[in-house]
């Protein structure tokens, strides 16, 4: 399996030609991606939809459609109806047919799917403390298991729960927030009964819409934990943690952010909004990075643990 990270990093071209209209040169490099990354055929193939719709070739955006659904690929229907480049295939006989396949497929995947997680234990006998981490959109475990994996020597019992939502073949997707929040708390009890981990000492982390989630648990008290690690938390609205704040006395939050990253201001934003409410959270900022985990996170879970659990 191709390294994600190296996926996210390649990717940035791409963005760049987007944010600035080249669509015809982000194209090419999606069309590079594809080749390169076929673990990532689910995104490539939906950016290249997407793209040939913003450039008005709308003939050619339904044909790159079809050929991806014909080769077993399909997204949720919630992507293709909120994807503004998608706007001008809205409608049209063609993208609502294939829409409704997608729906179709999506359904008959989703009766299979069960949320699972991986527990994975330090050497010794406990109690363990316990550190839970969520996976990105369009990820999973498997994938994100490297980079969290020096807890392990740390002592620590590594939960990474992969959510129960399809996005795509093979994806998992944390859209649906109250589902999501449901079934990591279950998973939460299900180790505390199982496992010998220490529930004074949780640690709620992820990876951008992970990472997201990870916070609203954490400040919520969804889950007792001591604070949350978030890299490159993906779309929260800070005014959706308002409440979540007046309630959130004696947490830590440790938030892992690149300068490149598209949502760097707001996760800026959360970090002055619980620092001026009297949650610590420290900033640990990245120059030159994008929306990816830090070339030595394994520096950046040490400083992240001596914070939050100060």
């Amino acid at each position: 399996m191709t390294d994600r990270m190296d996926f996210f990093r390649r990717s940035e071209a791409m963005m760049a030609f987007y944010a600035d209209a080249r669509y015809a040169d982000a194209l090419n490099v999606t069309e590079q991606l594809a080749v390169e990354f076929p673990d990532e055929i689910a995104t490539t193939s939906f950016w290249r939809v997407c793209l040939l719709s913003r450039m008005g070739k709308i003939d050619e955006a339904l044909k790159a459609m079809s050929n991806a659904l014909e080769g077993g690929m399909w997204w949720s229907e919630w992507q293709l109806r909120r994807d503004e480049d998608l706007t001008p295939l809205q409608g049209s006989p063609a993208f609502e047919a294939m829409v409704a396949e997608c729906r179709a497929r999506q359904a008959a995947a989703q009766r299979d799917s069960k949320p699972e997680v991986s527990v994975h234990l330090p050497g010794g006998d406990g109690p363990h403390p316990l550190l839970i981490a969520l996976h990105g959109r369009g990820s999973g475990p498997d994938r994100d298991f490297r980079y969290w994996e020096p807890v392990l020597q740390m002592g620590w019992v590594l939960a990474m729960p992969q959510s129960s939502q399809l996005g795509s073949p093979n994806t998992f997707i944390w859209d649906d927030a109250a589902r999501a929040q449901e079934e990591i708390a279950a998973h939460y009890e299900n180790l505390r009964e199982r496992y010998p981990m220490d529930p004074q000492r949780v640690i709620l982390a992820g990876f951008s819409q992970g990472a997201g989630l990870a916070i609203r648990i954490c400040l919520r008290g969804l889950i007792p934990a001591r604070g949350f690690l978030a890299v490159v938390p993906g779309r929260i609205a800070t005014e959706d943690l308002d409440e979540a704040i007046r309630s959130a006395r004696g947490k830590r939050g440790y938030l892992v952010v690149g300068d490149r990253d598209p949502r760097y201001e707001t996760s800026a934003q959360i970090h002055a909004l619980l620092n001026r409410n009297g949650i610590p959270c420290e900033m640990e900022d990245h120059p030159e990075m994008g929306h990816e985990f830090p070339r030595n996170f394994d520096q950046s879970i040490l400083s992240a643990m001596r914070f939050l659990m100060a």
